[in-house]
């Protein structure tokens, strides 16, 4: 991975982190987006590695929706 994938992609982890934290579910779907395309579809970062991180990212922003769907 290039130097500037991986940054972009340590940026993302931390909005999503703090996106997480914070209850704001609904402004993590462009961040989800954009670390697809980083893991599925940039020449310089994809990997089965960063597919395996936005799946898991993904399913906990899932988890956490449907809990609140649920309250």
């Amino acid at each position: 991975m290039a130097y500037r994938e991986s940054r972009e992609v340590v940026r993302l982890r931390q909005e999503l982190r703090d996106h997480l934290r914070s209850d704001r579910h609904d402004a993590a779907a462009e961040l989800l987006a954009r670390l697809k395309w980083l893991a599925e579809d940039c020449p310089e970062a994809a990997s089965p590695e960063l597919r395996g991180e936005y799946e898991r990212w993904k399913a906990r922003f899932e988890i956490v929706a449907a809990s609140a769907r649920n309250n």
